[in-house]
Parts: structure tokens; sequence; C-alpha cells
């Protein structure tokens, strides 16, 4: 038995990042016998304990001493030279980024059963439902969700400017001598028909949600202080020109005394008479910066209800109403005001850094 190996506080600190960052079973075993063999186990005890063999233990020994963490990940073994030409793989990526509908299937989306089927009727040559698998890894194809667009809605032209003048005001707002806060503003309807969200389950049995036999919703109206992340919200039954009037109210008693730049879209109770009114009465305490139409991604707080959505109240039937409230209120109450806990809205925008790169 070869001696034991000694880490230091360095090389244990990456051996544990890569232990918990790797998708890889092998390199995350490989990472444990390294830990455990410098907390003083025997081979044969790291072997017992994680189900392999001595000889398994001593190879990864072996290699860790001469070659360090890069030595811990698997070789890729050459194997047979793929069969699949040039031409093959090009007919492959053209096939997979085409809508199977045009070509005269009876579907719209693409399995690797399908694919092998369709390639062998164009070349002539048939592979196996793994082998197109594979074939597509090689090609750097993933099946992967889709999301829908508004290009092609949207003024390109309009948006582009929103763009740039909302950078501005986010540097603006993060600079010292700013004299307003900007708040990203948009309402959610929260339902008591369960969202959806993926879970962990046994494989071949798919999770199930029940449904409520008549489904309700309210509606949040938020802002989100893009400085702070601290979240102003209130809950209404529907969404309307009153309701927002109470929720401008509610956010003016949170900033009393400092000006707010208010960035929204054009819903129609944005816009109504009273809410016109209001705001001409209290310009020096809100001021409206309205995004142009079919432009959600430039609105922050879009992905705040996201979240929500997603990691509060996915997959759950609550009892009542009141009960579908009060979660919501905890998960946005959990991270008011934390931006360093809210990296899924800030984290895209790298205004931040930029502002505090420069301030160094």
């Amino acid at each position: 038995m070869g001696p034991s190996i000694q880490l230091s506080g360095e090389q244990f600190e990456a051996l544990d990042r890569l232990r918990f960052a790797t998708s890889s079973v092998e390199v995350f075993r490989n990472c444990l016998i390294i830990l455990r063999s410098h907390a003083g186990c025997s081979i044969a005890q790291i072997a017992d304990f994680l189900g392999c063999s001595a000889d398994t233990v001593k190879r990864v020994r072996r290699l860790y001493r001469q070659g360090g963490l890069d030595a811990l990940h698997p070789r890729d073994s050459p194997g047979r030279p793929s069969r699949a030409t040039d031409a093959f793989r090009a007919q492959l990526r053209q096939a997979v980024q085409t809508c199977p509908l045009p070509l005269g299937y009876g579907f719209a989306t693409w399995s690797a059963a399908r694919l092998a089927e369709h390639l062998a009727l164009v070349t002539g040559v048939r592979y196996g439902d793994d082998q197109i698998r594979r074939l597509l890894k090689e090609e750097t194809f993933s099946c992967q969700r889709p999301k829908h667009t508004l290009k092609g809605k949207r003024d390109e032209v309009a948006y582009e400017r929103s763009r740039q003048e909302l950078q501005g005001l986010k540097e603006q707002a993060l600079g010292p001598q700013a004299d307003f806060a900007l708040v990203f503003q948009d309402e959610v309807e929260i339902h008591k028909l369960p969202a959806l969200a993926r879970v962990w389950a046994p494989g071949g049995s798919q999770p199930e949600v029940p449904t409520p036999g008549k489904n309700e919703k309210q509606v949040v109206y938020g802002g989100i202080d893009y400085l702070s992340g601290k979240i102003t919200y209130t809950v209404a039954a529907t969404k309307s020109g009153v309701n927002f009037l109470a929720f401008l109210v509610a956010l003016v008693a949170v900033y009393v005394g400092r000006k707010v730049v208010l960035v929204c879209d054009n819903g129609r109770f944005h816009t109504t008479k009273a809410v016109q009114a209001w705001l001409a009465a209290n310009k020096d305490k809100v001021e409206i910066y309205f995004l142009p139409p079919y432009c959600p991604s430039l609105n922050l707080i879009e992905r705040l209800w996201g979240h929500l959505k997603r990691t509060v109240l996915a997959n759950v039937l609550f009892g009542s109403m009141e009960d579908l409230v009060a979660a919501a209120r905890r998960g946005l109450d959990d991270i008011n005001g934390q931006r360093h806990r809210m990296g899924f809205v800030f984290n895209h925008d790298d205004i931040l850094g930029k502002t505090t790169k420069k301030a160094g």
C-alpha cells in the first residue's frame, strides 16, 4: 500500500470545488478517493465506502500523484473511427434544423428515431437511434426547449433606443450623485391552478400535481429597485387603473423624500385619466418611463415573477387563495432588498460591474 496523500489547503479546496461542480460520476468518485486518502482512510476502507475495487483506488491515487487535478478526469477512448461521412453529417445538420412538416411528415419535431428514418431515406445509410444521438452530440446539438420571441412584432428602432436610454438611467442610478431611485414595475397574476416546474422523480413515472375544481387568481403589482433590490408590492383582485393607483400610493410612501423613475409597460390601466391626473399632481415624486410595445425583456422585474412562479408557487395546490397569497408574500419578503441573492434578476446586466470597476 502506497503512502497516504497529504493535501495543502489550496489542493483540498480545489478538489472539493471540483467534486461539487462536476456532472461526472467518475470525477466525483475520484475526488472522494483523494479526499478520503488525505483524511487517513486506508485503500480497503475507501474501496468499501465507494463500492469500487482496491485497484481502482490505487490507480486514482497514482494518477493524482502524477498529474494532479487534471488526471482525475476520465480519458476519452479513441474507439473505432466513425462511419459517418462529411456528406452524411451535413445532411444531419440540415435535417435537424428543418421543420419536418414542409418535408411532408405529419409531425413538427424530430426524435432520434425519426431522424434516423429520414436520413436513411435521403442518404441510403441507416444508423440506430443511439448512433444518431451520438452524432448529434458530436455536431454540438442538444435537445433544448425553445423560447417565444417578439422579434418581428416590436419596433426594433424603438427597442434599441429604449435599451440605450435605460442603460443611461442605470448608470445614473448607481452613481454617488443619483437623486432618484430607478424602479422596474409590472404586474403578475398568481393562480390557484399551480404553475408546473421540473422536479426529481423516479424513472418511468411522471409526477402529478392536483388541480382545483375552479381556478381563481390574484394580481401582484410590484416594483424592484435597481440599486438595492428593494421590492415594493401590493395585491389586488384585478388589473385596473384604481389598483395601479393604490400601488403608486404605496410606492411613494416607501420613497418619502426621494423621486422615483418608474419603468413600466404601456398597459391600458397604466394610462387611465385618473392615473394621468395623479401623476401630474405628483410629478415631483414619480416620473414614468414607458417601455415600447412588445419589449418585456427590457423590464427586469419579469425575471422576479419567473422566480416566484418557479421556486415558490410551482407544483403546489394551495388550500385557499389566502394561502396562495401568503406564500407569494413569503417568497418576495424572503429576498426583499437582498440584491446579492437576486442574480436571476441582475446577473445578466453588466452595468453594475462596469460602474464598480470605474469607481475602483
